[in-house]
């Protein structure tokens, strides 16, 4: 009858630095970059606008403060970028002001 052994290898140094430079790429991979991210923000930004816009534009004060509270709802989550509500008064007043 045939003897069972089992031999095992261990990684070398470099097989192992290998290995993990494989896992931080591809766990870099998987976040995306910053330009990625400036491109979404800015990308939720113009919609909140175009929603207050198109409201605006109906004359609908229940859409318009529903424009209103999502872009107040984005600028408590976002305490670091420039509020959103800012900008719609600043769209508001620049309208009054041409009306």
């Amino acid at each position: 009858m045939p003897e069972l052994t089992t031999t095992r290898t261990f990684p070398t140094p470099l097989d192992e630095m290998l290995r993990r430079s494989q896992l931080v790429d591809t766990r870099n991979a998987l976040w995306p970059s910053e330009d990625e991210l400036v491109d979404a923000e800015a990308a939720v930004r113009a919609q909140l606008i175009e929603g207050f816009l198109a409201a605006s534009a109906t004359f609908d004060q229940v859409a318009i403060d529903g424009a209103l509270a999502e872009a107040r709802t984005y600028d408590l989550a976002n305490p670091d970028s420039p509020p959103v509500l800012d900008e719609l008064a600043a769209i508001r007043d620049h309208s009054a002001v041409a009306a």
